[in-house]
């Protein structure tokens, strides 16, 4: 199996069974991700299929040493975003509602107690944990899908968001409390 970069250095080439090998290494996940922001099943494929399109077009100017995955996110987070401007789904004033400035010092400290990553496999909760995500803004629940589902560094998903990685700590932290704190009420009913 060949690493992302083997495959690019094929695409540049112009070998475009290198391409679809990436493509289907990636749909999924990029899928999922953007399935976050536009949510509906029609939208989401024609955004995944742009920012496929995207990806190839752009591919000669993808730089040795910089990884691939952040840097396809990236395409797809920032198709996405445009496809909902296009649509106005939601006010994009609410996009900056957490401005790193007016966060208090114990909000830029990383949780302690993240939820486990098995959350995501454990049938009985997994569909209870994704409803609660529903009730996220939608880029703190990018942040929690790809910390857990897509196994991210917040550092990868700082890149992809282009937000300051202490702004995806706080989002990170503050959604898994908002979480916790929901499902201990679920519980107590």
């Amino acid at each position: 199996m060949y690493r992302d970069e083997e495959l690019i250095e094929q695409i540049k080439n112009g070998n475009d069974d290198a391409f679809r090998t990436l493509m289907e290494r990636y749909m999924k996940h990029v899928y999922n991700f953007v399935h976050q922001y536009i949510r509906t099943d029609d939208d989401t494929e024609d955004v995944v299929q742009d920012a496929f399109y995207k990806t190839w077009k752009y591919i000669k100017r993808f730089k040795v040493g910089m990884k691939f995955k952040p840097w396809l996110f990236t395409i797809a987070r920032n198709t996405a975003l445009d496809h909902i401007k296009k649509k106005k789904a939601f006010p994009f004033m609410d996009m900056n509602s957490d401005n790193e400035e007016n966060l208090s010092f114990e909000e830029t400290i990383a949780d302690t107690e993240p939820l486990p990553p098995e959350i995501f496999a454990k049938n009985e909760l997994a569909s209870e944990f994704k409803s609660l995500l529903e009730t996220l803004h939608p880029d703190h629940r990018v942040v929690i899908t790809m910390h857990y589902e897509q196994e991210m560094t917040f550092e990868e998903i700082a890149l992809i968001m282009d937000k300051p990685m202490n702004t995806v700590k706080s989002w990170h932290r503050r959604s898994l409390s908002k979480i916790r704190e929901k499902m201990l009420h679920q519980k107590t009913l």
